[in-house]
């Protein structure tokens, strides 16, 4: 069985975790709205040339990119498109928010904050475009989740929400709902995050745009609330369930499922079989490995729960040189944090 210190080490990790990785991705639906772009959205990731016909297919194209794991193939798109000043100005502001997401997923927190304050401020005065600008309010919030600002980035979320519940958006309130509940659950405020949770759930049946990727993401945060409540077999089985979706639906190589693996693998380690927990992080760390820069703050903060899991194994020499070289670069890096970030008041009223 694992030494309680394990387990106290193991609630930390879950936190990081959570809050940098489990949250997946935000605006699933950002520009794909309707069946028939969704439909071609494959389509535009087989054949690029496919999605140069307009620059509104080529936004599509972008976004198509960013969310399989490929965010500077996107940013270099994006950046051509704004650069080219085609789009109008509800597809610029959409354009931010997503290049926000690329340069939040590559771990460049400063550049990702300044995108997504242009999108912000592109997308406030838009009367008529609620859903985008909650969208760009939700996914800021997460990039406020990855520094630390908790605070903030429960501010940003629940105006998003109160955004969505104002236009009926079933789907939108699901995911800021969940998003919600694990700030909640990373600050140790189970009842609260359960509420949230709650709430995501009861939206979820209403919604009819969800895919995997958001049930992946609900099944998650259940996993985490049943470990807080201590029942972690329970714990164990929510995060097969969120793996196998994110699986089905990405294939191997993606941060996504990576980070599947990592999270089921720690909640293996909770229920003493180390065994498993190891290998099932050591198939995490090795897909984030190929998927993210080595340097990436979420590719570090797994190198530290993978650490201390194999620490448990036994293995102390090297569980302290992996810990000891992750923590230097999550340090080292630290400029290159959202430390000062700053945005309209208009996002709070």
């Amino acid at each position: 069985m694992p030494s309680r210190g394990w387990k106290n080490k193991a609630g930390r990790l879950a936190n990081r975790i959570h809050g940098t990785g489990a949250t997946m991705r935000n605006s699933l639906s950002l520009i794909l709205k309707d069946k028939v772009a969704t439909t071609f959205l494959s389509l535009f990731i087989a054949c690029p040339l496919l999605a140069q016909t307009t620059p509104d297919q080529r936004l599509a194209h972008a976004y198509a990119l960013e969310r399989e794991g490929k965010p500077a193939q996107a940013i270099v798109e994006l950046h051509a498109l704004l650069d080219e000043k085609s789009l109008d100005t509800q597809a610029v502001g959409k354009a931010w928010n997503v290049l926000g997401l690329a340069y939040e997923d590559q771990g460049d927190y400063l550049d990702s904050q300044h995108a997504y304050e242009r999108s912000i401020r592109t997308l406030e005065g838009l009367s008529n475009n609620i859903e985008d600008y909650a969208m760009a309010l939700d996914d800021f919030g997460g990039l406020y989740l990855e520094a630390g600002q908790l605070e903030l980035a429960v501010r940003l979320r629940q105006k998003a929400f109160s955004l969505y519940e104002k236009i009926s958006d079933h789907a939108g309130m699901t995911r800021a709902s969940r998003n919600l509940a694990g700030i909640a659950f990373s600050r140790q405020k189970t009842t609260e995050g359960r509420r949230y949770l709650e709430r995501a759930v009861t939206e979820a049946q209403l919604a009819n745009d969800l895919d995997s990727d958001d049930l992946a993401a609900i099944a998650s945060m259940q996993g985490w609330l049943a470990q807080l409540d201590g029942h972690r077999e329970m714990s164990v089985s929510r995060y097969k369930q969120s793996l196998d979706l994110l699986l089905k639906r990405h294939g191997e190589e993606h941060p996504f499922v990576g980070w599947g693996y990592m999270l089921l693998g720690r909640a293996h380690a909770d229920v003493g079989e180390l065994t498993t927990a190891l290998a099932e992080m050591s198939q995490g760390r090795a897909i984030l490995g190929r998927t993210l820069d080595s340097q990436n703050p979420k590719y570090l903060t797994a190198e530290i729960a993978y650490s201390h899991v194999l620490d448990a194994t036994g293995a102390h020499l090297e569980a302290a040189r992996i810990r000891t070289n992750a923590e230097r670069g999550l340090k080292e890096g630290f400029s290159h944090r959202c430390n000062n970030c700053t945005i309209s008041a208009a996002a709070f009223q």
